[in-house]
């Protein structure tokens, strides 16, 4: 029985990163100990549980049965007393150093983080962010122990987390201003019709952590006729493959101006059938609810959703002459 008036708690700090990194020496780099400091409160820790909690594998120092059981109880403990402290301390921006791991697409990169990075320039100039992209199975396990402080897109977790819609968005088509399948409306204005859609060739994007595809759904039983050529984990090379040939790229709107920018043979034209729109929420645990930090970052990444774009591009929408060049 292990005495818990003697138990010393840096213990399970130790336990925790050696968990998260399944490495010795990736722990005590994190931790700012050396590694015989890990090592041996590993060991001291084999001798409480009596267990040997890691052992090396081919994926590192992988976890033992009594390890696994113990892990949750360790993050949940340890993000408590985290979030009581931060809660219970005054919070300066210009002055603080906390980090946040923030995860998301690269859509949402592309979205929030130079606004983002420019806030916290203004006015939390020592804040780190560091950006992760992870399955969407895995955001709430990683909110839970707090390997990651914020998720971002377009998903739904358990009531266990708090959310906060950020943005919503409609869906455009970006293609080339010349692409033989694109019309023009009576007023010049390039569009596409229905068919033309479903006739043409399709990049599609399927990120890590994005949820299921909404244009799918709102094909319906025409879904199969739509022909995807291309299939791609990130939005990045969109504009460069849509400009070298007859493939089109549906998108949110909301990245419209971001992909277009520094791209004058590419338009954008409105999604020729109704989807359902693109609402987009930040997730994160309820213990951060009311941590003063997590609600500055939240409060940033909140406003940059309602006004996202490069100034240039700010509230253009496909209908725009800057976005559906004729």
């Amino acid at each position: 029985m292990i005495n818990l008036r003697t138990f010393d708690l840096n213990l399970l700090r130790v336990f925790e990163a050696i968990h998260r990194d399944r490495s010795v020496s990736v722990a005590a780099d994190k931790l700012g100990l050396s590694q015989p400091a890990v090592s041996s409160a590993l060991n001291r820790m084999r001798r409480l549980f009596d267990d040997p909690l890691f052992v090396r594998g081919v994926g590192g120092m992988e976890p033992t049965r009594k390890a696994m059981l113990l892990a949750e109880s360790v993050a949940l403990g340890l993000n408590t007393i985290r979030a009581g402290v931060a809660t219970s301390t005054s919070f300066d921006p210009s002055s603080s150093t906390r980090q946040f791991r923030i995860a998301m697409t690269d859509v949402g990169e592309i979205i929030f983080l130079p606004r983002l990075m420019q806030a916290l320039a203004r006015s939390a100039p020592s804040i780190t962010v560091h950006v992760i992209e992870h399955g969407l199975v895995n955001y709430e396990d990683l909110l839970e122990t707090g390997e990651i402080d914020i998720a971002i897109g377009r998903f739904q977790l358990n009531p266990s987390f708090s959310s906060q819609h950020i943005h919503s968005s409609n869906f455009a088509v970006v293609l080339r201003s010349d692409h033989p399948l694109i019309d023009h409306a009576s007023d010049g204005t390039p569009v596409l019709s229905y068919e033309s859609y479903l006739q043409a060739s399709h990049i599609t994007v399927q990120a890590p952590g994005a949820s299921g595809d909404p244009i799918v759904h709102a094909l319906g039983a025409d879904r199969s006729k739509k022909r995807i050529t291309l299939s791609v984990p990130h939005s990045v090379v969109l504009a460069e493959i849509v400009e070298c040939g007859d493939l089109m790229a549906t998108v949110p709107d909301k990245s419209v101006g971001w992909l277009l920018h520094g791209h004058q043979a590419l338009c954008a034209v409105p999604l020729p059938f109704k989807a359902d729109t693109n609402i987009v929420c930040q997730w994160w645990h309820k213990r951060n609810d009311k941590d003063p930090g997590h609600l500055f970052i939240r409060e940033i990444l909140a406003e940059i959703g309602g006004d996202s774009g490069p100034p240039s591009f700010r509230g253009a929408s496909v209908s725009d002459p800057q976005i559906a060049r004729s």
